[in-house]
């Protein structure tokens, strides 16, 4: 259940796009999507820093990327889905809002897709797929990233579990959180970026390479 202060700000917006709509879509199918307070900054920062080329690591339903693009019409945005379901339903989704021209989706699993993606330089980089894997995802693509660019990546608060391991009492799930735990420091530490984390909805970090 959302605080008063996010069910406040979301009230002074209205969210009423096409795309908007498949908010409700991925809430009653429990499809996991990006908050809607987040996605606000997250295109807030697109309109300023104004990246022609950006790179998802998770597509789901196509709903974020669509987000992205609908910022300006010059955007062109790649992004990686390994799930079959979800790809069907991303495609779909962009055929249906008219999204062709701009986006661009690829099929495989995010560690293998490299060779697929590495025709561009990005601007922006956004990883928002398994939480375990942040680490590997940055690594591996932050290559191709622009000087100036930002990799900005969501839920790194996981529930409010990363703040406190001490209330999470699955073993698989604490395994996770150490994992998440160790990656933001390790990207805290990282000297190539200057990193933000917000506390917002889920938590995001936000990294800017410097050299």
């Amino acid at each position: 259940m959302e605080n008063k202060n996010t069910h406040y700000f979301k009230s002074l917006k209205k969210y009423n796009s096409k795309i908007d709509a498949l908010r409700r879509y991925a809430e009653e199918n429990q499809v996991p999507i990006i908050h809607q307070l987040s996605l606000d900054l997250i295109q807030q920062l697109i309109r300023i820093h104004k990246p022609k080329h950006i790179l998802e690591i998770g597509s789901a339903i196509g709903y974020s990327s669509m987000q992205f693009a609908s910022v300006d019409s010059s955007i062109k945005v790649t992004t990686i889905e390994r799930d079959p379901k979800m790809i069907q339903e991303a495609k779909n989704n962009i055929e249906q809002l008219g999204y062709q021209t701009q986006i661009r989706l690829i099929e495989k699993d995010a560690l293998e897709a490299f060779q697929d993606v590495n025709d561009v330089m990005y601007d922006m980089i956004f990883i928002d797929a398994a939480k375990a894997q942040s680490q590997r995802f940055f690594e591996l693509y932050e290559p191709l990233l622009s000087m100036n660019g930002m990799i900005i990546i969501d839920n790194i608060l996981y529930h409010d579990f990363v703040s406190d391991i001490s209330i999470v009492r699955s073993r698989n799930v604490k395994q996770m959180v150490k994992k998440i735990q160790k990656f933001n420091k390790w990207l805290s530490q990282n000297e190539n970026y200057t990193t933000n984390f917000i506390n917002m909805d889920d938590g995001l970090a936000i990294s800017v390479k410097e050299n």
